[in-house]
């Protein structure tokens, strides 16, 4: 009755009028006109100040090209606590994944948990903002300028979110990477993005475009959004605002739901995410995959994120044996909220 997932993708006929200044130069990829539209509207509209957008093929193409527009080679440091997709960039750039463990009360790897590995022959860093959670990693970003080591933040699930004190996210640590996949809430079928600095643009554009940089190559791969994937972009954005709005006012009910149930944890100062999912951690010692068969049978998906941990750090290996989320939708609707919150209701009455 209700999926984990559930897509809001733009009709063709709303998509395919971006497309026509493609179709009249016929350039379907390699940097063309809805490319270009696309990352001047996201730069305006989402990009916090000193940062512009520049499109991938996938979030993942993102935060490799983040790694190689750096220069980045050696070791790099990330959370055990995070999609495989964090660790996979890595080892595209040709890097060597070194794990740490995360924070129990954030589930995120903040200072405390870099901080013993700085002085470990660490070449880079890339943190995750778990969930598109929107806390504030200046504190982390400071350290790691402080000591010249780039902070490449995965921040999938995070577009259109706001930190605590209201700014946009995208602006912190050497660069940020988004996913643009169609489970996200700015979803477009495939594609990812970077925020950074404008004078970082072209190392970036040479790395998602196999390394070439006029009659030269170096590291590279072929990570170029194509026009189809920026024209439904651009279709996307025109409704995103309302996307966000919905999804805000979901994980909102939900919150109020759980905060009746203090063994069960939502997420603490959150700021203002765009609420992909809503992450729960269960009680130590509660049986989370039976808890998601009931409710699957109750008629509501749930989902155990990121399970497994990709590394045996102690803290990583609790939240995935705890860790469950509930679907939120861009169109979900008051009256589904409210069933699903009955759902809910009966499985913890249970």
């Amino acid at each position: 009755m209700f999926p984990f997932i559930r897509p809001t993708m733009p009709e063709p006929n709303q998509w395919l009028p971006y497309l026509r200044p493609a179709y009249a130069v016929r350039r379907y990829s390699n940097f063309g006109p809805a490319h270009d539209e696309l990352e001047r509207r996201l730069t305006e509209r989402l990009c916090p100040p000193g940062r512009i957008a520049l499109l991938a093929s996938s979030g993942t193409a993102a935060i490799t090209a983040a790694l190689i527009a750096l220069d980045v080679r050696g070791k790099v440091l990330l959370p055990s606590f995070t999609f495989p997709a964090t660790l996979q960039a890595v080892e595209m750039a040709g890097c060597d994944p070194v794990f740490c463990d995360v924070s129990a009360e954030t589930w995120e790897a903040g200072c405390d948990e870099i901080r013993p590995w700085l002085d470990r022959g660490i070449h880079a860093i890339v943190g995750v903002r778990s969930f598109g959670l929107c806390r504030d990693f200046s504190l982390l970003s400071e350290e790691c300028a402080r000591r010249s080591i780039p902070l490449v933040l995965d921040s999938a699930a995070a577009l259109g979110g706001r930190l605590p004190n209201g700014q946009l996210v995208g602006g912190q640590g050497t660069m940020e990477a988004f996913s643009l996949h169609a489970t996200k809430v700015f979803g477009i079928g495939e594609g990812g993005v970077v925020f950074a600095e404008p004078s970082q643009a072209a190392r970036l554009r040479q790395a998602i475009n196999f390394g070439l940089n006029g009659e030269t190559v170096s590291r590279g791969f072929n990570g170029k959004l194509s026009e189809f994937a920026a024209a439904v972009g651009l279709a996307v954005l025109d409704r995103f605002d309302l996307f966000l709005q919905v999804r805000r006012r979901r994980a909102a009910r939900y919150g109020e739901l759980l905060q009746q149930y203090p063994d069960f944890r939502c997420p603490r100062d959150p700021g203002d995410p765009p609420w992909q999912t809503f992450p729960v951690r269960l009680p130590e010692g509660f049986d989370a995959g039976e808890f998601v068969r009931k409710a699957r049978d109750a008629g509501l998906e749930l989902r155990r994120y990121y399970r497994p941990a990709l590394n045996p750090n102690p803290v990583a290996q609790a939240l995935a044996r705890q860790m469950v989320c509930w679907p939120v939708y861009s169109d979900m609707t008051c009256e589904e909220i409210e069933s699903i919150l009955a759902i809910t209701r009966e499985l913890l009455a249970g």
